[in-house]
């Protein structure tokens, strides 16, 4: 479903649903914006957290059926005062404004400054609880710093309810209806999920979209003949559904072979001709098709299938096969041409874009995400080069890329320390090295460069282990400065899980230990990418009986969560305790709205620390999780 509330916004001070939301720091006008009129706002930052700003910066997010939209009104300032006017698209539900100053935001408290859009009645439009719902449960925590609450969104969607009792049954909010009182409800979710699926069947005039999601939630319930006989009628009722689209479409996405995979593409569109309308999917199918090619090193084939499609995703889809080529060493001028191609789109469109800025974004998130989308391809350009022996050009490029991340990234980095070392006299390759690894932004082959200029310069590895410790002393002693300031102190949800073994283990069997827990998916890129990490970080806390690494296995939408988080493990021999999260609730009793997060909980079962993310260095988070742990202890 592409609608607005699948990312979408808000906090409703639900009580007197048609008394005007009134905040602090914000007033507006009228008391009740519907769509087409214009809002007039003032934000007083002496009544808010950014009263000592110099500057408050403000951005209006609207929630339309298209998406989000970003708007920047002029602003007049007084002092404190800030003030501005926009105008409520016509498809809009909700208005979310967002205030900050550098890093600092105002979450009004964590509830937000969100706004319903009315309708006749002054009543909120029935959209407005789905991104209600939708902003607590997530997008919120990331946008505006709000509080992530399944309760809340649950209770947004239940007020939407009162108002329009016939939204349970339209398929969009039914479905978020049930993932919410699924992850709220918690251990009576079973059995009232499964009412709610037998009242909307009997309820009866069914979409396609209907049968769908009844299908989808009795797999999920593992009633497969149940989902089975449901998919069997919907396709007897809609001969010429969007289901036909679909199968076809899952068949080719899957499909790895390339001449399977050309078969499937002309079959698709032979039955589904292309149109102005679906022009995205044919792209996506092509681009799909030629990186096909690409795994099978049909380059030739790669670059025709390529060439039509827009030059942003080419850049993409370039960038990446080039990073793969030269990590194998293999077709190195190939991935030159691609990644110069890539690399120089970038660079143009970070100085002078001719792309249009999405509507979802500010202008200054859009210039971000251009300055780093160059970064990314410069830094591939350069590793390639490297590879290639041209040292002068991949320094440039390298340097470049390791300064749009303030020289804090550890992998463009060690790039950037690699050709550096080859263009540049050692005494200014070990000093810039040094600086890395005083930062913490060294990798562990940054830091085997420096050993190797440290010997060349003392003809013996005498003394090195002292030096390099002496070097990490002072990143340590302030990244635990910087750890200790963020350091919570909040009662951990209790839980109880099985493990892969069927044995129940509980946080509260856990006491006395400091509890680290990881929560993970198999599909998760970053979450994988991070356990080499906390493979060692657990490595590393073996010899103590007072700490225990826990790794929750989440969010996952396979058949058999058991065997496919088993086969990972033993795939990739990973001495794990995995505990088995399968109906997604205790992630959401964390209220994570982001994986991989890692939890780190006291000996008396309070959160001391949460990290959300994965930063790309090993080391760093190695050292980060050590020094938690050991704050943690005390």
């Amino acid at each position: 479903m592409k609608q607005f509330f699948l990312a979408a916004a808000a906090f409703l001070l639900l009580g007197v649903l048609q008394a005007q939301v009134k905040f602090d720091a914000l007033t507006f006008s009228p008391q009740f914006p519907k769509a087409g009129q214009t809002v007039n706002f003032k934000y007083n930052a002496q009544l808010s957290p950014l009263i000592d700003e110099k500057n408050v910066e403000v951005a209006i997010y609207l929630f339309t059926k298209k998406g989000i939209q970003v708007l920047e009104p002029k602003i007049t300032r007084a002092g404190k005062l800030y003030s501005g006017s926009f105008k409520v698209d016509t498809g809009a539900a909700c208005i979310a404004m967002g205030f900050s100053a550098e890093k600092e935001k105002d979450a009004n408290g964590g509830k937000g400054y969100i706004i319903p859009v009315y309708a006749a009645g002054n009543k909120p439009v029935k959209e407005y609880f789905l991104a209600a719902s939708s902003l607590q449960s997530g997008y919120g925590e990331y946008a505006f710093g709000m509080e992530n609450s399944t309760a809340k969104a649950f209770s947004s969607l239940e007020e939407g309810l009162k108002i329009y009792p016939d939204a349970k049954y339209d398929a969009g909010y039914f479905g978020i209806y049930l993932r919410m009182l699924n992850s709220a409800k918690k251990t009576e979710a079973k059995e009232l999920v499964l009412k709610e699926l037998q009242a909307f069947e009997q309820k009866g005039n069914l979409t396609e979209e209907g049968y769908n999601l009844l299908a989808q939630w009795y797999n999920r319930d593992k009633r497969k003949g149940k989902a089975d006989s449901l998919t069997a009628a919907m396709k007897a009722a809609f001969p010429e559904g969007s289901w036909k689209r679909n199968e076809i479409g899952m068949s080719f996405n899957k499909e790895q072979d390339p001449a399977k995979k050309l078969a499937l593409y002309q079959g698709y569109f032979a039955k589904f001709p292309p149109t102005a309308d679906n022009k995205m999917m044919v792209n996506n199918f092509k681009s799909q098709l030629a990186n096909a090619y690409a795994k099978a090193k049909d380059y030739a084939a790669y670059n025709e299938w390529m060439k039509d499609l827009d030059k942003s995703v080419i850049a993409s889809s370039h960038n990446n096969n080039a990073w793969y080529m030269a990590e194998a060493d293999e077709k190195l001028e190939e991935a030159k041409k691609m990644s110069e191609f890539a690399t120089m789109y970038a660079k143009t469109e970070m100085t002078s874009p001719t792309e249009k800025k999405p509507e979802s974004v500010t202008k200054k998130q859009w210039e971000e995400q251009r300055k780093f989308n160059y970064a990314m391809y410069a830094d591939t350009y350069a590793f390639i080069l490297y590879k290639l022996g041209d040292y002068k050009t991949g320094y440039t490029y390298a340097k470049e890329a390791a300064a749009i991340n303030k020289n804090k990234n550890a992998e463009y980095n060690e790039r950037y320390a690699q050709l550096l070392e080859k263009v540049m006299p050692a005494a200014t390759t070990q000093k810039e090295i040094e600086q890395f690894v005083k930062d913490c932004a060294a990798s562990s082959k940054t830091k085997e460069l420096l050993k190797q200029l440290y010997v060349k310069q003392k003809n013996s590895e005498e003394g090195y282990d002292a030096y390099l410790t002496n070097l990490e002393m002072a990143a340590k002693i302030k990244k635990r400065e910087e750890l200790a300031k963020t350091m919570l102190n909040e009662a951990a949800p209790k839980f109880s899980l099985k493990d892969m073994e069927g044995n129940t283990v509980s946080l509260e069997g856990l006491k006395g230990k400091v509890v680290i827990v990881d929560f993970w998916a198999t599909w998760c890129g970053p979450c994988i990418a991070s356990m080499p990490a906390m493979k060692k970080a657990q490595e590393q806390s073996k010899t103590r009986d007072d700490v225990a690494f826990l790794f929750v296995d989440t969010w996952e939408n396979v058949d058999n969560k058991l065997q496919n988080a088993s086969d990972f493990m033993k795939k990739n021999n990973y001495p794990f305790h995995v505990l088995m999260d399968d109906e997604s609730k205790v992630v959401a009793d964390f209220k994570v709205s982001g994986i991989p997060t890692k939890f780190v909980i006291d000996k008396a079962g309070n959160i001391r620390f949460k990290s959300v993310g994965w930063g790309g260095n090993d080391e760093a988070l190695i050292d980060e999780m050590n020094t938690m742990i050991e704050l943690a202890a005390k």
